[in-house]
């Protein structure tokens, strides 16, 4: 179950010396005893830190880690085949934005008006009390 580079993650957990010598070979599996009724995890072996390092630094990748990915492209639909390649659309040239171009004034006529059409302004009352008093004014005139 472990010889193949233990894709499904599988711990071994034995008190065989021989079969704990050949899962020290193998890289990637953790190895398990027991101890006075204490259940013991096995430091990595030498093999194993190998790997890592080699993992880490971006140097391996595992043959079912490889297949694992090409899988879950494939049904992701991650993974292109030649028909599905499209050509890169290019961006069409275009004017200049017609927000930032400002509309051309049109030409302003002399509205001036004559002093013979000016009317007269009207003065406004602002309270009633000075409007009795205006009135009364008014009415002795």
């Amino acid at each position: 179950m472990v010889e193949e580079g233990n894709p499904h993650h599988y711990f071994v957990a034995t008190q065989d010396q021989n079969l704990s010598v050949k899962v020290k070979k193998q890289p990637g599996v953790p190895l398990m005893f027991i101890i006075q009724n204490t259940m013991v995890l096995d430091k990595p072996s030498p093999k194993t830190i190998s790997l890592v390092k080699a993992v880490e630094s971006g140097q391996l990748v595992l043959g079912h880690e490889k297949q694992s990915i090409k899988q879950l492209k494939e049904e992701q639909g991650l993974m292109k085949s030649p028909e599905q390649r499209r050509r890169k659309r290019h961006k069409k040239i275009s004017g200049s934005n017609p927000l930032s171009c400002l509309k051309k004034k049109k030409a302003a006529q002399d509205t001036k008006s004559t002093p013979s059409e000016k009317k007269r302004k009207r003065k406004r009352i602002q309270n009633r009390y000075t409007s009795k008093s205006l009135y009364e004014k008014q009415n002795t005139e």
